[in-house]
């Protein structure tokens, strides 16, 4: 099983799907130089693909990942106050699709923009309830935070721009990541 930190480099990786290595440290909150040890592993390995500076795991890669979540978080994913953070969290991810989609459709219209960021700081509270449990969930919360910093200082492309670290990229992730917790696919 991969030890915690490359868990965090290569799993900051399985959830950005593509990014560089500052960008891994900068996600996984580690110095550079030690995410630069573990990609040069990981590569060797053959479990992800350097393109130039930016980074794909691969097959194995994702394999490992997802064994790391199943031996360190079964035990939790059956603890019933999981279970129902998640019922919590179901319905302010309904609404949070809702708002941006709304967002994206009135083109960027003030009103809901604050609607989406408002949902944003709910999600915030309940990550910091549970991250208690998932102590590396805290991450999360910087980057919202970071990202509703931008989006009030005017720059709307922090609101769900798949380019830059926007508030919906770093949800998607977060969801996704959470549902590995649980042991849910994607869909589910």
């Amino acid at each position: 099983m991969l030890d915690e930190q490359s868990f965090l480099v290569l799993n900051a990786l399985h959830l950005k799907k593509m990014t560089s290595a500052e960008n891994l440290a900068e996600i996984a909150a580690l110095p550079v130089d030690q995410v630069r040890t573990v990609v040069s592993a990981a590569e060797q390995q053959e479990w992800l693909l350097n393109m130039e500076g930016e980074l794909i795991l691969q097959e194995e890669g994702v394999a490992q990942v997802l064994g790391y979540y199943r031996e360190a978080y079964f035990a939790l994913s059956q603890r019933e106050e999981f279970s129902r953070w998640h019922d919590r969290f179901e319905p302010i991810n309904s609404q949070f699709i809702k708002f941006v989609t709304e967002w994206q459709q009135t083109e960027g219209d003030a009103e809901v923009q604050e609607r989406v960021i408002g949902t944003v700081e709910k999600l915030m509270k309940l990550i910091g309830e549970i991250s208690r449990l998932v102590p590396r969930y805290a991450s999360y919360i910087r980057r919202f935070e970071r990202g509703v910093t931008k989006v009030d200082e005017g720059n709307n492309d922090f609101v769900c721009n798949p380019m830059v670290e926007s508030l919906h990229n770093i949800w998607f992730e977060f969801h996704e990541d959470f549902l590995a917790v649980l042991g849910r696919p994607r869909d589910s």
